[in-house]
């Protein structure tokens, strides 16, 4: 195992991913602790019943991609493994409403609907944001109540980072001019939060965290930090 880094990054989630993109972008040697393995699609579970591939939770013989941390007044649910909480959310890439940019707390200071887009608009491309191109069973019904709520003009579809193209069907990277990996038509079989075994979604190991090792981070997985001295 290599220590000789400039920037060592703990987690390879999404804010360690990143970092190491553009860190490994202005030329520094970056190392990136994971304290999760490395999973792919024949590695991921099949559902959330299959524990020990689901749940994180090593005393119990469990390294799956789910982690869950109780705390006095809520639980927190996170990711574990190469890809960090990519592996195990939905996936729903919403821009804040207006009230968001317009918060009496910070929306004198600037115009943040205006500072804020082009970040927005560089996280899509990297995350390949895309609209849900059908209606499923659950937006009919969306639909259908915010119609009698009488806001259906608040209703789209929802945003998510998927790749839709054919189902099954494997096609050359699709989003970064072939520096980037294969990708496999979403087939809608709705288990993106257990973790995507077709290769459709856009996880943080096939985007932002690619790029990095391709750039030369080196990944370290399975390696659980316990103490930092300066």
């Amino acid at each position: 195992m290599t220590t000789d880094y400039d920037v060592l990054v703990i987690g390879s989630g999404f804010g360690g991913s990143v970092s190491a993109l553009r860190l490994t972008e202005k030329g520094y040697r970056v190392g990136v602790i994971e304290a999760g393995r490395r999973f792919d699609v024949d590695t991921l579970p099949k559902s959330s019943w299959q524990l020990r591939r689901f749940l994180w939770a090593p005393r119990l013989g469990m390294r799956g991609i789910q982690r869950i941390t109780p705390l006095k007044d809520v639980a927190v649910l996170s990711g574990a493994g190469v890809g960090g909480g990519s592996l195990v959310y939905a996936n729903t890439l919403y821009e804040p409403l207006a009230p968001f940019y317009t918060d009496p707390q910070w929306g004198h200071i600037t115009d943040w609907r205006d500072e804020l887009a082009p970040f927005y608009d560089q996280a899509k491309r990297m995350l390949g944001v895309n609209e849900v191109p059908a209606d499923t069973p659950p937006d009919r019904y969306m639909h259908e109540l915010a119609d009698r709520l009488g806001v259906a003009d608040t209703y789209h579809r929802t945003p998510v980072g998927v790749w839709f193209g054919k189902a099954n069907e494997r096609v050359p990277d699709p989003y970064f001019g072939g520096e980037g990996p294969d990708r496999v038509g979403c087939n809608h079989c709705g288990a993106c939060m257990v973790g995507c075994k077709v290769g459709a979604k856009n996880t943080l190991d096939r985007n932002y965290l690619y790029l990095a090792e391709k750039n030369g981070a080196e990944v370290h997985p399975d390696r659980q930090v316990v103490d930092l001295e300066a």
